[in-house]
Order: C-alpha cells, then sequence, then structure tokens
C-alpha cells in the first residue's frame, strides 16, 4: 500500500458533503485512476489533504464494512480497516481522527425509536486518520446511517434510537443528549452556525418531525411536525439564507366509506405525493409547501398495494410486537435479516437536496427526474429525466454533475437544465449522495465497488465552455436515447 503524511492544516470535511448547500468541493489536486474497492459504496469520498476517505457495505450473513484512504492523485489504497456493519455515513474529519457510522438498511417501517435490536453492532467509531487503527466505539441501540457532524471537539449525530447525542471526539464518551420524537435514517444534519437542522421519522405516534438543535446551548431550538410525511428521515436537508429546505413522501389515509366511494364511482386514489418544503430557519415557520409529483392509482390497485401486499401492515407490524416485548423484558429481538439484494438496489426515496444560488435542486428515485426549483418561490424553473436516481447532484462553475442508478453520468448547465456530456461509468448504482468535484476531477463511486475519477476539462470556469463536454458524441445520444426508452 502507498504512504501519505496527514497534515491537519490541509482541506478536511467536518459535515456531510461538507457544507450546509451540499456542494462537495475540495480545491486540492486530484488525479484520473478507477480504483477497484470491492465492496458497495455508499456514501461520497470525503477529503483529508491529499487523500480521500472512502467508506463502504457488504450485506449478507456476514455483514461487514470498511473505510480506506486513497490517495487522491493516483488511487492507490493507503491502508484499509474493516469493521462489523455496513458503514452508510460519510467518513468525517475530526482533528487527527476519522468518524463513521456503523448500521445499514435496518430501519424498520415501524420502530417506537428505542426498541431496535439486531445482531450486528451499531455505532459511532474512530479510527486514526494515520493509520486507520480504531481509538474509540460508542455503541447504540439502533442504525447510525446519518453522517455524524463535527464542531468544537464533539461528534454530533442523530441516531436510529430516537436520541441526538454529542460525544467527546478525543475519548467517544456522552458528554450529553437530547430525546427527540423518532429515528432519523440518511437524515444528515446540516450545520449553520450553530445549528444543525434534519428529520426524524415514527409511524407508532406521526411524530414525523423536523428539528433544529442548537449544539452550543444543547436544546432544541424548534421543531414542526409533517403528519402525514413518509421518508422526512431520508432526505438530508440543505440551508439557503434565512431558509432551511428539505424533501419527502406525503401518504395521506383514507377511510373506509372513502375507499367504497372510490370503488363505487371508479375514480383514482392518490397513492402518494413528493412534496418539497422550505421553513424559517430561526423560528421553523412554514414558508412554501410544493407538490412536484403524484402518483395515482386505480382503487383496486391502491387496494392491492397498500393492503393486501404490503409488508408494512402484516409481517412487520407483526415484529414489531414482538421487538417491543422483547425491549420491555430487556431482551434482544432478533428479526432483522437482510434482503438478498440489499443495498445492491437502496431503498432511498428521497435522496438529499443541493442548493446552488436562488436554485434548490431535488431528484426524488420514483418520479427518475431532476427537478430545479426558484428557492425564493419553489416554482419549478426545469426539469430533466434522469431515470431512477438516488444521488443528489454536485455543482462547479454552472456545471451539474449527477450519476443514476444504471451509473450514467449527466453533465447540465445548471441555470438551464441543457445537455452538456452524457457517459456511462463503471460504478453501478450510485447514492444516496452526489460526487465529490474538485478544479481537476469528479469522483465518484458505488455499488460497484469502483472509485472512478474523471478530468472535468473546464477551460473557462463556465457550463457555456465546459471543455471535453461541450459537444455530445454519438455515444452520448445514444445514452440519451436509451435513457428516453426506459
Amino acid at each position: 500500500m502507498a504512504s501519505v503524511t496527514v497534515s491537519a492544516a490541509s482541506t478536511t470535511m467536518s459535515q456531510f458533503e461538507g457544507n450546509a448547500r451540499h456542494l462537495a468541493f475540495t480545491p486540492d489536486k486530484i488525479g484520473n485512476f478507477d480504483t477497484f474497492i470491492s465492496q458497495h459504496i455508499i456514501a461520497p469520498p470525503s477529503v483529508d489533504g491529499g487523500t480521500l476517505l472512502v467508506t463502504t457495505g457488504k450485506a449478507g450473513r456476514r455483514q461487514e464494512g470498511q473505510v480506506l484512504r486513497v490517495d487522491a492523485r493516483t488511487g492507490a489504497i493507503v491502508w484499509r480497516t474493516s469493521l462489523s456493519n455496513i458503514i452508510m455515513t460519510q467518513a468525517i474529519v475530526a482533528d487527527r481522527d476519522v468518524i463513521v457510522g456503523l448500521g445499514g438498511k435496518r430501519m424498520f417501517a415501524v420502530n417506537a425509536g428505542y426498541s431496535c435490536r439486531s445482531r450486528f453492532p451499531h455505532a459511532i467509531v474512530a479510527l486514526q486518520a494515520a493509520t486507520g487503527k480504531p481509538v474509540w466505539e460508542y455503541a447504540t441501540h439502533c442504525q447510525d446511517m446519518p453522517t455524524p457532524d463535527y464542531a468544537h471537539h464533539e461528534v454530533l449525530t442523530p441516531t436510529g434510537g430516537g436520541r441526538f447525542i454529542a460525544l467527546d471526539a478525543r475519548t467517544g464518551k456522552l458528554l450529553w443528549q437530547i430525546h427527540i420524537g423518532g429515528w432519523s435514517a440518511m437524515s444528515s444534519p446540516a450545520r449553520v452556525g450553530s445549528n444543525l437542522y434534519f428529520g426524524t421519522d415514527n409511524l407508532f405516534t406521526r411524530h414525523n418531525d423536523f428539528y433544529d438543535i442548537d449544539w452550543r446551548t444543547h436544546k432544541i431550538r424548534w421543531s414542526r411536525n409533517f403528519a402525514h410525511a413518509v421518508n422526512l428521515a431520508e432526505a438530508s436537508p440543505v440551508g439557503r439564507g434565512n431558509a432551511v429546505f428539505t424533501a419527502f413522501m406525503r401518504k395521506d389515509s383514507y377511510d373506509l366509506w372513502d375507499i367504497l366511494v372510490h370503488l363505487w364511482k371508479h375514480t383514482a386514489m392518490r397513492d402518494f405525493a413528493f412534496e418539497v418544503v422550505s421553513l424559517d430557519a430561526a423560528t421553523g415557520r412554514l414558508i412554501h409547501r410544493k407538490n412536484i409529483y403524484t402518483r395515482y392509482l386505480s382503487p383496486r390497485a391502491w387496494i392491492h398495494e397498500r393492503i393486501i401486499s404490503s409488508e408494512i401492515y402484516w409481517k412487520n407490524w407483526a415484529i414489531a410486537a414482538l421487538r417491543k416485548m422483547g425491549h420491555a423484558i430487556h431482551l434482544p429481538a432478533l428479526f432483522s435479516s437482510m434482503r438478498r439484494h440489499d443495498p445492491t438496489h437502496p431503498g432511498i426515496y428521497d435522496p438529499p437536496l443541493t442548493a446552488w444560488h436562488r436554485i434548490i435542486y431535488v431528484e426524488p428515485r420514483l418520479t427518475k427526474r431532476l427537478y430545479a426549483l426558484d428557492a425564493h418561490t419553489e416554482r419549478i424553473l426545469w426539469t430533466f429525466r434522469t431515470g431512477a436516481d438516488v444521488s443528489n447532484p454536485n455543482i462547479y462553475h454552472g456545471a451539474l454533475y449527477t450519476v443514476n442508478a444504471r451509473g450514467i453520468l449527466y453533465v447540465l448547465n445548471a441555470r438551464t437544465g441543457k445537455l452538456i456530456y452524457t457517459e456511462r461509468l463503471a460504478t453501478g448504482t450510485v447514492g444516496p449522495s452526489d460526487g465529490l468535484l474538485s478544479p481537476y476531477a469528479f469522483v465518484v463511486g458505488g455499488t460497484s465497488g469502483n472509485l472512478v475519477s474523471l478530468p472535468i476539462g473546464h477551460l473557462n470556469g463556465s457550463a457555456g465552455t465546459p471543455g471535453k463536454f461541450l459537444h455530445l458524441g454519438t455515444k452520448a445520444r445514444s445514452l440519451c436515447e436509451e435513457k428516453d426508452a426506459s
């Protein structure tokens, strides 16, 4: 393996995708390479000086994850540390340590928030940045899938166990905690000043709450409930100006009489809607609420999907009851088997959002489209059909980069949505996260286990003159035709 010197003065990332706008960027020199990591790369690479930090996950009977330090110029692996559960968090840098969370896709649809158990460990783990050797581990009850935040020698994160915790970054000791109404799945806190914004879910109580926690005062500044929201705990929010933006899937309930009326009249029933909301960052006041997509089903199809075939109403509720009984008598309930293809096909419906200038970008998986919204009015400015996608876009000098679930890279004009370039990569499914940009390269990994760094070829730093991405060749046109046919 290669060797590298870790410098405390180098560029580092201390929160998800480096900032509250999710524009993962480093000015450091990054070379061009294609490195096979061997496990699924779920989160975007982090930056620590002249190296990249990569986290991975492997499902199965023996579930595990890895943290790797990779030379940013050559793609050579500096060190590799194996851990005992999937890592779905991005690695963050805290002083001279690397922080990750353990816990795969075991976030049950029905979970009281405190009764989660599985045979695989859940924890926040610190490794030495220079060597990859473990420093400390703080065990938690449930999945630690949101990327933690690091501020003032504290590791701050919501957990899958209904708590927001602060750990001493040097020792892993619990400093303080706040009990929250639900659990956080992939909603990584967006840090703006002393405020941390994130979403939670709790289908037992419908306390699907969005929080603003002040890490300096250790108090909840405000919270807002979205009773009919689903997956509020998935989308990682963004902050822009005096507002914070998040997205979720809304599923309204129908009572028996409404269902019978729809059956009699043969009128379509709303299955779900995707909504984007903006909240006042200081008070939580709702500023805008935009419905960007609604899916309707026939009454028979709605009944089949919501009641007859859905595990959430039968198997999961029975398991949840057994798990709650196990928690009451302090016995672990091991009802958390992984599906065979998990996490090859992530169950994420609401990827992270991205904010750039006066535009908010959101890419719900089921819509198969990227939406650009005006940050002031939430008016849809443009859409682009990407196909199924669980990643969020990244932007540099007016060029937007996004990779869909089939590993197809699209480069668009970030203001207009006009296609500049497209190419199929060897990454497999990317997300739920974006790629890393530098003035030299675009770095992204996926479920194939390949970490790919491509030259971006910017000439004048403008999306109108992006060098090699200016023209669409035969390959690009064929990919566009394939996308339209899907």
